[in-house]
């Protein structure tokens, strides 16, 4: 098959695109012939695939008018588009595939209308709160009639868990039947396997520093860890808008020196961190279904999770981690020590992990699914 992968991020840039579009085209590359358009930085391939580029150096309208000329010429022929974003690339994917009359399957693991709002400070609400009651003004409305258009033309959208497809169903009027989950696959880079000692009282979250991923909460719970533990060390590996106030935070309860931000790193060094600690935590108020769990699952570490909708459908209480309630800094710093004390619970949990991993996020299932996608769109008729 001729396969369309068009991202908005690539790699080395974080998120959970990057990480999927770089890890599917790495399975796909030895048996079809795969084409990546995206927006990036960066323009070098993934070996044994084809690469477009629309920088992000360009002002948007300039790179918005060179992704889709690229997706045209790219998909020349293509037997299907394969698509991981709303907006910015699924846009043009829907056009160009109502164009070139290709099939479009649309990959969607977040709202950005309400990503938007939260990043703007527009709203405080949950997912699902907003989408039953938008805020944000005129820029809200615009990014949710464009994601409900691409929803509702892509032939297939698929969700990496039954809380998103719920949620996109009921907001955005896709049919039922092609609406669907295709939960996701770990991803793992041969070149960053490899062992570490953990650190003991070191644990460590890798996220974009947003508002709904609750890194405040993770200062906090490690001020409250820090009379238990004088030498806890919290690693905080990612960038972001947040970045500046989570460093005031930390130094107003005095760990600054107990909280370590490393800024944007590669993946090896992201998974060093996980094996060089005792704990991953991950404390979002919100998530599609976590990359970073999978990823820890497959690191063999130990986790400690809010209990959201998507991260529990991966993350089961007292089997594959620790469950906290969101918001809940006493109960995040409870679970952490819990962890830190009890070699046995942490050997269960990551035994626990294994299997889920193995049974329901492997490469094998995931592809399989996909793959019943793309036949499905091709031998649906063309309008």
């Amino acid at each position: 098959m001729k396969i369309i992968l068009a991202t908005p991020v690539y790699p080395p840039e974080f998120g959970g695109p990057a990480t999927y579009t770089k890890g599917l085209a790495i399975k796909l590359r030895d048996e079809h012939e795969v084409i990546i358009v995206a927006y990036a930085s960066t323009s070098e391939p993934i070996p044994g695939t084809t690469l477009f580029v629309a920088s992000k150096r360009r002002p948007l309208p300039l790179r918005l008018l060179k992704f889709t000329f690229d997706l045209f010429r790219a998909s020349r022929g293509a037997d299907v588009i394969y698509v991981q974003n709303a907006m910015a690339a699924g846009l043009p994917a829907v056009l160009v595939g109502m164009v070139r009359r290709i099939p479009v399957v649309l990959k969607f693991v977040g709202d950005e209308a309400w990503e938007r709002a939260s990043q703007q400070g527009n709203t405080e609400k949950r997912l699902e709160e907003f989408l039953a009651a938008p805020e944000g003004g005129w820029s809200t409305a615009l990014r949710m009639v464009i994601q409900g258009f691409v929803l509702r033309h892509a032939d297939i959208v698929t969700t990496p868990s039954v809380y998103l497809r719920n949620a996109i169903v009921r907001t955005y009027g896709i049919k039922n039947e092609r609406a669907v989950v295709n939960y996701n696959a770990a991803v793992i880079d041969a070149e960053a396997v490899f062992s570490a000692t953990p650190v003991p009282h070191q644990f460590v979250t890798t996220a974009r520093l947003v508002e709904w991923k609750g890194l405040d909460g993770i200062i906090r719970a490690t001020a409250i860890l820090k009379k238990k533990y004088p030498d806890v060390k919290a690693v905080i590996a990612g960038d972001g808008p947040e970045e500046e106030k989570l460093k005031a935070l930390a130094k107003e309860l005095g760990v600054e020196g107990s909280v370590k931000f490393t800024g944007r790193i590669s993946r090896a060094e992201t998974w060093h961190l996980r094996k060089s600690s005792e704990v991953y935590v991950l404390n979002s108020t919100y998530e599609g279904l976590p990359h970073t769990a999978l990823t820890s699952f497959a690191a063999r570490i130990p986790m400690v999770a809010t209990d959201i909708p998507g991260t529990n459908e991966a993350v089961y209480n007292e089997i594959s981690g620790l469950l906290v309630p969101a918001g809940d800094d006493h109960a995040l710093a409870d679970a952490i020590s819990r962890l830190f004390d009890d070699s046995v619970l942490r050997s269960r949990l990551i035994e626990g992990a294994e299997k889920i991993l193995n049974d329901k996020f492997s490469w094998d299932v995931h592809l399989k699914t996909l793959f019943g996608f793309f036949q499905s769109v091709q031998a649906k008729p063309r309008d």
